[in-house]
């Protein structure tokens, strides 16, 4: 394992996660039951444990028929050329990805360092190191794969870093994932607090795992291709790069099931980037992320809106329950 480079100063305006008393409250007995059971399961045999993926995937895909709905708009606006019926296998592939994803969360939160050094491996590490050698700042480019955890969690492991989280609705839940986030270096901050906590980061060295591929809307963002279809994009990674003199590295955490190890990869960093047109910059952060995603498809966290925000404030595709044949009706 890589030696992690020395922690820098924690932010102190970073977001914290604390355990207090009013976390043992009766509300809160449901959420340790399963954590202890996460607990439990992370240390049953590897074989144990994959064994029971397939019906946690079933249960996971019959349980909310709105996010299966979601899931096969994106699938349909971005995979035209499969037919509903391979699409269909790759959303049951997907649900199985979450649902091992999930039952290795036990190993995320609770693991120790050599299983975490053994059981998440970092592909690519040299285009860090090598940037790194020469005083580059770096951005990771980090787009909401199942395992996105899995691989942040490797990354702060061996290099110190920052990212940004929305809290968790469930404070326990937030407490756990919190702690495991920072667990080896870094820090979290959340998204109201802006750009600024980030380029003072990345300034000091730190790298900044960054997920940029949610719409959040119109504000702070432009229409770029993304699959084929235009879909409202975050301009600030472009800006982030520009203001700190970082190199941006694409990413993607996958789970590979022949060797039973979850998998960051990173790739060499964007050429020619910023451009210093927002547009164009849109453009190449969405291609890197696309490029990605189809190493892996059933790996991406499909069941976001990604195309909620529709240009000239036409209507999203999301509606539920659809409207018969309303998840093909991909734009032109």
């Amino acid at each position: 394992m890589s030696t992690r480079a020395g922690a820098a100063a924690p932010g102190a305006d970073a977001h914290r996660a604390e355990l207090t008393w009013r976390h043992a409250s009766p509300r809160h007995w449901g959420t340790w039951f399963g954590l202890g059971l996460l607990w439990l399961l992370h240390r049953l045999p590897r074989p144990v444990l994959r064994a029971l993926v397939p019906g946690l995937a079933r249960a996971l895909r019959a349980g909310s028929p709105k996010r299966r709905h979601i899931a096969r708009v994106n699938l349909s606006w971005c995979f035209p050329d499969l037919t509903r019926d391979q699409r269909e296998r790759l959303l049951r592939e997907h649900y199985r990805y979450a649902a091992q994803s999930m039952l290795d969360y036990g190993m995320l939160w609770f693991g120790s360092p050599q299983t975490h050094a053994a059981r998440i491996r970092l592909v690519g590490e040299e285009h860090y190191q090598r940037l790194r050698a020469r005083d580059v700042p770096v951005i990771v480019l980090a787009p909401h794969s199942l395992a996105l955890d899995h691989g942040g969690l490797r990354m702060s492991q061996s290099y110190d870093g920052v990212s940004f989280a929305k809290p968790m609705r469930n404070p326990l839940v937030e407490w756990v994932n919190h702690r495991s986030r920072t667990r080896y270096s870094g820090d979290i901050f959340t998204r109201e607090q802006g750009l600024r906590p980030a380029i003072r980061q990345i300034r000091r060295g730190r790298f900044f795992y960054y997920l940029p591929d949610e719409d959040l809307g119109a504000e702070g963002a432009v229409f770029a291709e993304f699959f084929g279809v235009r879909k409202a994009t975050l301009t600030a990674l472009g800006r982030l790069a520009r203001m700190t003199g970082a190199a941006v590295l694409p990413s993607f955490t996958s789970y590979d099931r022949a060797e039973d190890q979850y998998v960051l990869k990173l790739w060499p960093p964007l050429e020619d980037f910023p451009s210093g047109d927002d547009s164009a910059d849109a453009r190449a952060m969405n291609a890197a992320i696309e490029r990605a995603i189809r190493e892996a498809p059933a790996q991406y966290l499909w069941t976001m809106r990604l195309f909620r925000t529709r240009p000239g404030g036409q209507p999203h595709p999301y509606r539920y329950p659809p409207d018969a044949g309303a998840a093909g009706n991909r734009p032109s």
